[in-house]
């Protein structure tokens, strides 16, 4: 099949940061007097939006403000972890990126990340290079989080295609499913973290490189 636009996850697909959110989330909990096991961080946190993050961590009990400044305090925490690393793309990113553009085949990024991340990332990953600001999708509150389909059916939306003509990329479980929920024409798994993903069959890669050109070429 002709795939004819690339929607991309962000955090643990184009930029592989999964350890800073946790390190992150880790000093956040210890703020908050909060433990959780690995495999409750997984459930609780991976892919999701700070809003359900935070509810869930709270059992409901927790108003928009206290939503507003407790996502301010973790990713200000986040940003500053950040940047006393490296920050740079997943490896083979940019040179994909290129493809695509020489291609005319549009693409976009998709994330559950608030917009003071995406302005974040857009800064010190010069990220206006290859996207356009007003075609990525985040999380603005107004449409509800991994894993329901709403991310990739909007993304589609802005690229002016039906999901089923579409290539998502992904690496949370929710993620996963909330492409497979939208109906995304075919499904690359970015393992960045030598997660388990036993349960798909779906490519897997490590590397932008490994992704097939001619999946975008007519046979």
């Amino acid at each position: 099949m002709h795939y004819k636009g690339v929607i991309f996850d962000f955090n643990g697909t184009l930029f592989w940061d999964t350890t800073y959110h946790n390190q992150a989330w880790d000093q956040f909990l210890e703020n908050h007097n909060i433990e959780l096991t690995d495999d409750e961080k997984i459930q609780k946190i991976m892919g999701r939006t700070n809003q359900d993050i935070l509810i869930g961590l709270f059992h409901g009990e927790v108003s928009d403000k206290e939503i507003f400044s407790m996502t301010i305090e973790k990713e200000s925490i986040y940003q500053k972890i950040c940047l006393k690393n490296k920050m740079k793309l997943a490896p083979g990113a940019t040179d994909f990126f290129q493809f695509l553009k020489s291609e005319n085949i549009p693409f976009t990024i998709a994330s559950a990340s608030g917009k003071e991340n995406i302005d974040f990332y857009f800064e010190h990953l010069k990220l206006g290079k290859w996207f356009s600001y007003d075609k990525v999708i985040y999380n603005d509150g107004f449409f509800r989080g991994k894993p329901y389909p709403d991310i990739y059916l909007l993304a589609a939306r802005k690229l002016e295609l039906n999901p089923k003509e579409t290539m998502v990329f992904e690496d949370s479980f929710i993620g996963i499913h909330a492409a497979e929920n939208a109906g995304a024409g075919k499904i690359f798994i970015v393992n960045s973290n030598n997660a388990n993903y036993q349960e798909w069959s779906y490519d897997k890669i490590t590397s932008f490189y490994e992704v097939d050109r001619k999946l975008f070429v007519d046979n």
